[in-house]
């Protein structure tokens, strides 16, 4: 179904948005556990404090959502790595709306939060089975770094191997 994206409001997160950014972040863990190295046992034990800490950008990570009368229903984030690379995380769209162009205009987002923070490289792991999310990354300018790192993306499977990506921003299309 093709939406029009003039309806979707693409916004970074405040601490007001702490009961939307957990809806949809466990959704995402619930919807594609394989997908990140967070787990939705572990975040949904996460108290109030943390996540109104997370909307408010007072942790490392920074969320921004993707809007749709009043709901969200896509998401990304930006954190610095353990080399203090920027990072694009937690990167879901529902699948109701994934064949409209929310995830373009989620990428170009956190291109552009990157630019803001002084950042103009983002790095970023992908499941090496996830074939539509990498064929997104790489229309958005990623490549890959190396072959497969051996890294599980999910904390309690060995089986899902990564494949680290980077995109250096030279300028931001929102077209």
């Amino acid at each position: 179904m093709k939406y029009n994206l003039s309806n979707f409001e693409f916004r970074l997160t405040c601490e007001d948005d702490w009961e939307i950014l957990k809806a949809i972040r466990l959704q995402s863990l619930f919807d594609s556990p394989d997908a990140f190295t967070a787990t939705y046992a572990t975040t949904e034990k996460y108290h109030e404090k943390e996540w109104r800490n997370r909307a408010a950008q007072r942790t490392n990570n920074q969320y921004i959502l993707a809007i749709h009368n009043a709901r969200a229903v896509g998401i990304v984030g930006g954190t610095l790595n353990s080399e203090l690379e920027f990072n694009l995380i937690a990167m879901w769209v529902n699948p109701l709306f994934r064949d409209s162009s929310i995830a373009d205009h989620l990428i170009v987002e956190v291109k552009k939060l990157a630019i803001s923070k002084g950042h103009h490289r983002i790095v970023l792991s992908v499941s090496d089975h996830k074939l539509h999310a990498k064929n997104l990354y790489l229309k958005h300018g990623f490549q890959f770094l190396s072959k497969l790192d051996g890294i599980s993306l999910r904390s309690d499977t060995t089986d899902t191997k990564s494949q680290k990506m980077e995109c250096f921003i030279k300028g931001i299309d929102l077209d």
